[in-house]
């Protein structure tokens, strides 16, 4: 199967490189510093007791590259008005687009431009950083994804996606039932980001609060209640799961968008945050915790705000 991975920073070259250890044929479309990196000396995957470095074909230009089997699109979602329309190349009769970017809404982005009978929705659970150019480290372990058909049913091309995926090391589930999984994974995740970034401490050591805990509880409920308001069955198990996640987190470990926030560079809020609001508005469901924490983040947008003129 011959892949080319969309966004290739730190979790996208994390999931690339252990694919093209494993043998398969893969591409990173990555940028700057990075890219010139990978191009000269290789990928350096730095995991809990080993690293490997693999020499993998890089470039920024998916003309490049031309029509594959997969698209790994990991690209950041702030970025999807620029990408999305950079991934026609790579896309012939039979190629598979698999979305592993936050929020619920990525795949039909891309579907609008490709076709809906391209994409292959799905999340990715895995934090990877770069650490120096070319040189990228897997946070968590195991290195997971999980995806499947937006119809439901599971299918030989899906079913080929995952035993290329497990070949490389990277635990998959193949699910039935696509999009509660992207909600699943919005449940925790949205409230874990937005909150903990709104107080710049970690989820866990929020949860460990009592009042934290409670406005944990408060915004997996809004969660919850858009989720079901537009057809996905979220019950209390799955509330329970999401409180579980957060509150076993390692104390100190941060969000992908509070590392953004910290480090001053922009932030996927809208699709973390802003789309449960947004959603929920048009649905007639209040969220007014999402949306709070929505406005206060909102200035760090694009990254830090500018002082004000004296």
């Amino acid at each position: 199967m011959r892949i080319a991975v969309m966004g290739s920073g730190g979790i996208g070259s994390c999931y690339g490189g252990m694919l093209a250890q494993a043998g398969s044929d893969v591409t990173l479309i990555a940028r700057g510093a990075h890219l010139q990196a990978i191009q000269q000396n290789g990928l350096e995957v730095m995991q809990r007791e080993d690293s490997f470095k693999v020499n993998v074909p890089a470039t920024d230009d998916p003309s490049q590259v031309g029509p594959v089997d997969l698209v790994l699109f990991t690209v950041k979602t702030y970025q999807n008005q620029e990408a999305i329309p950079l991934l026609k190349p790579l896309i012939g009769d039979d190629s598979l687009v698999l979305t592993l970017q936050n929020g619920v809404e990525s795949a039909g982005e891309i579907a609008d431009v490709i076709g809906a009978d391209h994409v292959l929705p799905g999340a990715a659970y895995m934090i990877g950083n770069i650490i120096s150019p070319g040189v990228v480290r897997q946070g968590t372990f195991p290195a997971r994804i999980a995806f499947g058909e937006s119809a439901g049913p599971r299918t030989p091309r899906a079913e080929a996606v995952q035993e290329t995926l497990t070949k490389g090391g990277i635990t998959t589930e193949l699910s039935d039932d696509v999009i509660k999984v992207l909600w699943s994974k919005v449940l925790y995740n949205t409230p874990a980001n937005g909150l903990a970034s709104v107080a710049r401490i970690a989820p866990r050591d929020l949860m460990d609060m009592p009042q934290g805990a409670e406005l944990f509880k408060m915004a997996i409920a809004e969660v919850a209640a858009v989720a079901n308001a537009s057809g996905v069955e979220i019950g209390d198990d799955d509330v329970q799961t999401a409180i579980s996640l957060i509150a076993n987190r390692p104390l100190g470990a941060r969000g992908s968008m509070q590392i953004d926030l910290a480090d001053g560079k922009p932030l996927e809020l809208e699709a973390i945050v802003g789309c449960v609001g947004r959603i929920g508005r048009n649905l007639g469901v209040p969220t007014p915790i999402h949306d709070l924490v929505n406005t206060m983040l909102l200035p760090h947008i694009s990254g830090p705000p500018e002082a004000p003129c004296a």
